[in-house]
């Protein structure tokens, strides 16, 4: 799936094998959590199988899905490791899921292993700089489409009421929305 382009398959592969020689296979059932809001979480990971859901809890109780990770791809709060402050999100499992897990001193040491590695993180901010850019410049539609274009099969994946949250929209627009894009 295409969601996470940040980064490139070759690129991710050197940080991808870090974690599964290096990491520990970790399971995760459904609806549990890999870390918590509020919560210091020292370690990430790479999703061997299934899928996460990054969830901010807001004062008023209500749940924002701000983020998706995949198979294949990186899993964890690496600003709040990097700012080595709580999380500003609970990643939960959407299914039984199987992740390869190493703490952030190990994550630190291959980032300063050379410049490539430096791309990883260009690469990350780069999409948060994007993201920021459509919530703020592009309609729901717009960012419904988009998010189709790149990832189609992200609708057999993601329940409508979460990929709502995402978007920034209630259930009832995002019904409107697929109502006008069918």
């Amino acid at each position: 799936m295409d969601f996470n382009r940040y980064i490139s398959a070759a690129e991710f592969a050197p940080l991808a094998e870090l974690f599964r020689r290096e990491g520990e296979s970790l399971s995760v059932p459904k609806d549990g959590c890999l870390s918590f809001q509020q919560v210091r979480n020292r370690r990430s990971g790479l999703v061997e199988e299934g899928a996460f859901r990054y969830v901010h809890l807001a004062r008023s109780g209500e749940r924002h899905v701000v983020g998706y990770a995949f198979a294949g791809e990186f899993v964890g709060d690496y600003v709040a490791m990097c700012g080595d402050r709580p999380s500003q999100v609970s990643i939960e499992a959407m299914c039984d899921c199987t992740v390869w897990r190493a703490d952030d001193d190990r994550l630190e040491a291959f980032y300063r292993a050379g410049p490539a590695c430096e791309r990883l993180a260009e690469r990350l901010t780069c999409e948060l700089y994007e993201r920021m850019l459509q919530l703020y410049a592009c309609t729901p539609q717009e960012r419904y489409e988009t998010l189709l274009r790149r990832c189609p099969e992200l609708l057999n994946i993601v329940a409508l009421k979460e990929l709502a949250s995402y978007l920034r929209v209630r259930p009832e627009t995002l019904s409107r929305i697929r109502g006008r894009v069918r």
